[in-house]
């Protein structure tokens, strides 16, 4: 890795992206190539693909008070860091934003491939050091020969490891089941009673003991409860249309 993409990574995590992987589509397993020629996106070998994670609070903080934005204030943050480590350090060219955007692509399954995420039975992924509290925030491609990260090493679901189960007896609802798939039907119906115990935030997920010195605090919390709370109702509104 040459010294200029260095300091762009090196730029990157002091704007809260703790979690980098710059990937070529050749590398991928057949099922995630298929998935993402799929959502129509152009993977041929020359191009790199590059994710930013947050685990934590730490790009959250970089925001301050800048919530202001009435559309997706870390989504804005995010797209702007990506274009400007490409235009500052990284030698320029055109860069294809895939997430955040209309296009569903894949992110859970190439948080696999990166290392970053293991199958849990809350229905998210975990992550080893992070545990649930760390979240995709930008996938963008760019015709630039960056030099791939290496995949993060494998130690396995952390939940393997986890003798009582917390998040199981924590959950109102019932939907975090250990030897079935994640009831999302249980959890939506739930978070949308009125004054649901699970409304701005997933009481399973904070009952997980597995990265707890990366929770997010309340205000985070909150904002990113309410924001999915948002989106679970119009998906209602329109399912029953």
């Amino acid at each position: 890795m040459n010294l200029s993409q260095q300091r762009g990574h090196e730029w990157l995590a002091t704007q809260g992206f703790n979690l980098q992987a710059v990937m070529r589509a050749d590398q991928w397993p057949q099922r995630l190539r298929q998935s993402m020629e799929d959502c129509q996106v152009n993977i041929e070998s020359t191009r790199r693909f590059v994710m930013l994670g947050a685990g934590g609070s730490l790009l959250w903080q970089q925001l301050g008070d800048d919530l202001t934005d009435s559309g997706h204030p870390l989504d804005t943050f995010s797209v702007n860091a990506a274009g400007r480590v490409v235009t500052e350090y990284w030698g320029g060219g055109e860069v294809e934003i895939l997430y955040p955007g209309p296009i569903p692509v894949p992110l859970q399954q190439l948080g696999v491939f990166a290392g970053w995420s293991h199958v849990s039975p809350l229905g998210i992924g975990i992550n080893t050091e992070f545990g649930t509290w760390f979240a995709y925030r930008v996938l963008f491609a760019l015709d630039n020969p960056l030099q791939e990260t290496v995949p993060l090493a494998s130690q396995g679901t952390p939940c393997d490891r986890c003798v009582e189960k917390p998040c199981r007896s924590a959950c109102p609802a019932g939907a975090v089941r250990l030897h079935k798939s994640f009831d999302l039907d249980r959890c939506v119906s739930h978070r949308l009673k009125f004054a649901s115990s699970c409304a701005d935030r997933c009481l399973a997920r904070l009952a997980c003991p597995v990265g707890q010195d990366w929770r997010y605090d309340e205000d985070q919390l909150v904002y990113h409860g309410r924001r999915s709370l948002d989106a679970l109702r119009a998906w209602r509104e329109q399912k029953s249309d």
